[in-house]
């Protein structure tokens, strides 16, 4: 097994439960998938981009769960996936102790620990495989509130790219580069 399963209450003092997706999750995530970009303007996937098909989604779990330097975890509310957190191993040996964040949690699990909860629950992987050294991540500069959330996680800010992103009203954002250093 991956990781074992984390049991957490969250600030609504709902239980929820994360664990590492399985092959069987595909469904569930193509769909959470789908809210998340309908619920937030932060992504940099579009609606009409996004037509991953079950083998698709399937081949991304298994080629995340096989690499021991990648994790796939998926929170679970019911039967329901609610939020997951990707950290995307590097494969090239010189870089292979880095890692890209990817998260993403439904509206309404938003701002009552979930996002804490994933993020501190990957890094706790991390540091007990002793593999990643580094962990990245992405955001809008706009976004203050997943700016706090990283913070509040160990992520500082380490460089800026002025006008990356595109906002659908033409406008552009600056993408913030952000890392948490796993070394003592």
């Amino acid at each position: 097994m991956k990781i074992n399963p984390v049991i957490v209450t969250l600030k609504n003092n709902v239980t929820i439960t994360i664990r590492a997706a399985l092959k069987t999750d595909a469904e569930g995530l193509l769909e959470a998938g789908w809210r998340y970009l309908q619920e937030s303007p932060y992504l940099i996937t579009s609606l009409n981009e996004f037509n991953y098909t079950r083998p698709q989604e399937q081949a991304w779990i298994r080629s995340l769960n096989e690499s021991d330097n990648s994790l796939l975890l998926v929170a679970v509310s019911g039967n329901r996936i609610i939020g997951n957190l990707q950290l995307s191993g590097e494969s090239r040996s010189k870089i292979r102790h880095n890692a890209l964040l990817g998260i993403a949690v439904r509206k309404q699990w938003q701002e009552i620990g979930l996002g804490t909860a994933l993020i501190r629950t990957a890094i706790d992987w991390a540091r007990a495989r002793g593999i990643l050294k580094n962990i990245w991540l992405h955001v809008h500069a706009t976004n203050g509130r997943a700016i706090a959330l990283y913070k509040k996680t160990g992520f500082i800010e380490t460089g800026r790219q002025p006008e990356y992103i595109r906002d659908p009203n033409g406008g552009y954002t600056d993408n913030i580069l952000m890392g948490l250093f796993l070394r003592p």
